[in-house]
């Protein structure tokens, strides 16, 4: 290749990059009041939580549903208290009961709730599975920088779970969610994963070829 032209790429790469649209969730349109539903079944990896994190394991679960059910009836279009009362549901093996909550976070593009349903897509569990669902619900989710959908968007693109699903994600998208995850997480095993997809990502779609 010309010097000329790889001095080129090497300029234009960090726009390369950056070529996923993120935007940041506006949390401030619900209520940010902490309630009790909050207090007890608040999860800690959800970006819009308001409480510090309960585990499925300590969580009181029956208080956690009366709790939450009360917080929805209040405020019935807080994505957060719906997702909340859903995870409630989830845990205590009620799947079913916890849909209609974790839809009604969903309608408000919840990041929490997006990723969430994407999982369960993937996985089939309490749905029938779609990893075409999958697929569109984490690059919604990874739009607003959650952190889940960042990494395991790429993972399962890379995979090629999504074959199916459309075009798949250009390199720099791919990157782009890569570098937004590590930026983000000061995990150490999480940036190890990270940094072993980007090793993929490289190997797979090299810089020269990386603009789509």
């Amino acid at each position: 290749m010309h010097r000329c032209t790889s001095l080129l790429i090497l300029l234009l790469w960090p726009l390369a990059a950056t070529a996923v649209d993120f935007a940041d969730y506006d949390y401030d349109r619900f209520s940010q009041t902490v309630t009790l539903c909050d207090r007890l079944a608040a999860h800690g990896r959800d970006p819009g939580h308001v409480a510090p994190a309960v585990g499925s394991a300590t969580m009181d679960k029956p208080a956690a549903i009366e709790a939450c059910h009360d917080a929805v009836s209040n405020d019935p279009d807080n994505p957060r208290l719906n997702y909340q009362l859903g995870r409630a549901y989830g845990y205590s093996g009620q799947g079913e009961r916890a849909m209609p909550y974790r839809l009604k976070a969903l309608e408000a593009d919840y990041p929490q709730s997006l990723f969430v349903i994407g999982y369960l897509y993937a996985t089939g569990r309490t749905i029938e599975p779609d990893i075409c669902q999958t697929y569109e619900l984490w690059q919604r989710a990874a739009h607003y920088r959650r952190l889940a959908a960042l990494v395991a968007l790429p993972r399962h693109s890379l995979r090629g779970d999504f074959a199916e699903c459309g075009p798949a994600i250009v390199a720099a998208d791919l990157r782009a969610y890569l570098q937004e995850a590590k930026r983000q997480s000061s995990d150490y095993y999480v940036g190890m994963l990270v940094d072993d997809l980007l090793l993929q990502v490289d190997a797979r779609y090299p810089m020269s070829r990386a603009a789509p």
